[in-house]
């Protein structure tokens, strides 16, 4: 029961060649360019010609660098990509690890040190190196740059805006050129912006505030695209994970008020410090707090994770890459944003990298399309967002929603030519031509014009006017102490989506089906196909601010906002696996009872009351409903529930079978407050190709805390006792759990196998059940 072991042998011999002839083309190119410059292109400021020099930036003055460095095999990623999310492969929805891909993708570590030591030989301090290699943070003094990049690093001011700004594209030494895709962190001369609009309510007296919700809260948000009937179902986010990428951040009191205000238990939230940042909340609390809420009201229990880091390049940056780098959350929720123009074609590229690994590792990027209709740029000219406009990152525009009895009603583009806070042509749904990226191959269906990438992709509410309750009391974000105010802007559009896809995730998992991934080769494959349940409200009236609304896709709305629900089914039964998905199930009226005539009653035996047993510790022992509420790793990127091997039903849990594997399946349960006896038993099964004597492969199973730490031990074999036959475990844990009455625990599998040996090893777990008396 070998996983395509010719396959992988095959696949990594391949990556060794391409890594050697990769290696001595680069030392030879080294050797050849020593004394040679080549310039970088890409990193002009635009903001230059709308500004006037004040002087000389002070050559002492210092500046934190962030280099981004070129992919490996970039041709074989796209190959693989498209591999991975095309369902008539058999490598679709395979997702990499971070491991895999570093070893196939990622810059080498003798590239990295070439690019290093230039760094340190013209007096730079490297602070660190990106685990992937793709980032390398730098800081120096003005002096030091121009010097290494040859560049002038002047100082300008437009209207109010003070910046430096290099004046030319940098250079580097050719024989490093190749290596670097961007310098990041030579001006200072735009930051990303939240993309949230705020409600203004003209009709309050001076001081007045709201002092109860006001705007779609979770029950309209989730009745509107039609997430009531998964929610219904007991499909609320378990299991899932859900990254939010901040530049701010929040206040945690705010966050729970919410919550409790709508009777949700708040989720379980982690916080993630990027390059030294403080999380005190400032200016932009309002949009973490919104990304938070947002994803909240409709998935509830999904976790979520807020990644905070500095508003600069280098805090951007490596703010995506640890995202990425962590691969703990298989959606990304970004509120955040910038136009193409100001970010540069360098920069943009760098990001690219980046969500590439993501898309390779199974993340749903979502991210806000902007709030200046066709206008990102704020200066009358057409432009697109920087991430929406990232053909890896799923472009989120903006609706004005109107419900009809707490469901859908309609909606228009969301527009608004009277608002030019930000920009002199209005406010409303980003939307446009992309000057940088090209139009990828699953960007077509009607409507879609030939050229460029085009964004957004999908779209949903977005206009103040509809827009979302949020609680927000942080005075430096501008918010009153009542907390209560109304929010609209795409990036409420954006968590949006990312908490529906949480519900979808999890409806899949239950389905054994892979969770989404990159999500817009499958969303765009819905829109072009006949559904069963149509997955999209199809957008066709209302502009924003110069592409109208029409049959189709647009570039005002994309393809539509989303029926959740709908979605959830489609992608289920669209995933490949085999199989009909099982529907969401839907209320069914009782019937009325007919007439009949009442029996002369009789006094029954009085029954022998037979005791209500416990409640099971472990839930879907058998993996009959699938993953749920398993949790699963699979450093192959498999989906460990399988029907290939069983003791009985149709599933079990399949651990490795392949080179290298690490495999792991665990659930979480709370030890009764009182009890006799708990014993845990189960049946496994293990076969091996491998005919030594020394242990290479190895399975354990154990008992842990909810921080992961072990409490016991329990099973420890390898391929030299392997039973090929199912055989049953039980392990005794009263006294073990008995210090852990009332608390939440792990029960913990894991299989592994030695990389660089092929005669892999299978490991299968099936009827886990723990008994308490």
């Amino acid at each position: 029961m070998q996983r395509n072991f010719v396959r992988n042998v095959s696949f990594v011999v391949a990556s060794l060649l391409l890594i050697a002839v990769s290696l001595l083309a680069m030392r030879i190119a080294v050797r050849a360019d020593q004394n040679q410059r080549t310039l970088l292109s890409g990193h002009s400021v635009p903001l230059i010609q709308q500004a006037h020099l004040v002087q000389a930036t002070s050559l002492t003055q210092q500046l934190n660098l962030s280099i981004g460095l070129q992919l490996r095999n970039s041709s074989d990623l796209d190959s693989l990509l498209s591999a991975i999310y095309d369902p008539n492969s058999s490598q679709y929805h395979q997702y990499l690890t971070p491991d895999q891909f570093n070893q196939l993708f990622a810059p080498t570590s003798d590239q990295v040190q070439q690019v290093v030591s230039y760094l340190q030989s013209q007096g730079m301090t490297v602070t660190s190196v990106a685990p992937n290699n793709l980032l390398i943070d730098a800081t120096a003094t003005v002096a030091q740059v121009q010097q290494a990049f040859n560049v002038q690093i002047n100082t300008y001011q437009a209207g109010n805006h003070t910046f430096y700004a290099n004046t030319a594209p940098p250079s580097v030494p050719t024989s490093i050129s190749q290596l670097i895709t961007s310098i990041g962190g030579l001006d200072n001369s735009v930051t990303y912006h939240p993309l949230y609009r705020r409600l203004i309510k003209h009709n309050l007296n001076h001081g007045a505030t709201l002092v109860a919700p006001s705007g779609f809260g979770p029950k309209e948000l989730s009745g509107a695209y039609d997430a009531t009937p998964l929610q219904n179902a007991g499909t609320l986010g378990d299991n899932q994970t859900v990254a939010l990428f901040e530049l701010d951040g929040y206040q945690q009191s705010d966050v729970a008020q919410y919550f409790q205000t709508y009777g949700l238990a708040t989720p379980t939230i982690s916080n993630v410090m990027v390059d030294n940042f403080n999380g005190a909340p400032g200016q932009g609390a309002i949009e973490v707090e919104l990304d938070m809420e947002v994803v909240g009201a409709i998935a509830p229990h999904a976790n979520q994770i807020v990644y905070e880091g500095p508003n600069t390049t280098q805090g951007l940056n490596d703010t995506y890459n640890q995202i990425v780098h962590d691969d703990k959350a298989h959606i990304a929720s970004i509120s955040w944003g910038l136009c193409e123009a100001y970010s540069g074609a360098a920069e943009l590229q760098t990001l690219d990298n980046i969500f590439k690994q993501g898309a390779a590792q199974g993340i749903s990027f979502f991210a806000a399309s902007g709030d200046s209709g066709a206008y990102d740029c704020g200066d009358g000219t057409l432009g697109v967002d920087s991430p929406a406009s990232d053909p890896y990152i799923t472009g989120v525009g903006g609706t004005n929603l109107q419900l009809n009895a707490g469901a859908y009603g309609s909606e228009s583009v969301w527009s608004n030519p009277n608002d030019t806070q930000r920009s002199p042509n209005g406010a409303g749904g980003g939307g446009g031509v992309s000057s940088t990226f090209a139009q990828p191959s699953w960007q077509t269906g009607p409507g879609v014009q030939n050229g460029n990438r085009e964004v957004p992709d999908v779209s949903a509410d977005a206009d103040p006017a509809t827009g979302y309750a949020t609680y927000c009391t942080v005075t430096n974000s501008g918010c009153p102490s009542t907390g209560w105010i109304t929010v609209g802007g795409t990036s409420a559009a954006a968590p949006l989506w990312a908490g529906s896809i949480a519900l979808i995730n999890q409806y899949l998992q239950s389905q054994g089906k892979a969770v989404v991934g990159y999500a817009n080769p499958a969303l765009y494959s819905l829109f072009k196909a006949q559904q069963q349940s149509p997955a999209f409200h199809d957008i066709t009236s209302g502009n924003n601010l110069h592409y109208a609304a029409t049959t189709g896709y647009d570039m005002a709305s994309g393809i539509g906002t989303p029926d959740v629900d709908n979605i959830a089914y489609d992608f289920a039964l669209n995933s490949g696996g085999g199989g009909t998905p099982t529907p969401t199930p839907t209320s069914v009226p009782s019937p009325t009872p007919t007439s009949v005539p009442s029996p002369t009653p009789t006094t029954p035996p009085t029954p022998t009351p037979t005791p209500t047993p416990p409640p099971a510790l472990i839930q879907n022992g058998g993996f009959e409903k699938g993953l749920i509420p398993w949790q699963e790793t699979s450093s192959g990127g498999y989906d460990l529930v399988d029907n290939s091997n069983v003791h009985s039903g149709q599933y079990s849990a399949y651990l490795c079978g392949y080179i290298g594997c690490d495999d792991r399946i665990w659930q979480k349960f709370t030890v009764p407050t009182s009890f006799t006896k708990i014993t845990i038993t189960y049946w496994w099964y293990s076969d091996t190709n491998k005919s030594t004597n020394k242990c290479y492969d190895y399975f354990t199973s154990s008992l842990r805390t909810s921080s992961n730490s072990i409490i016991q031990a329990l099973q420890n074999d390898c391929n030299t006792k392997v039973t090929n036959q199912w055989v049953s475990k039980t392990y005794d844990l009263t006294s073990v759990l008995s210090k852990y009455k009332g608390q939440q625990v792990t029960l913990f599998f894991q299989g592994t196998n030695a990389p660089n040996q092929y005669q892999p090893t299978d490991f299968f777990i099936d009827d886990v059940v723990m008994s308490v008396q």
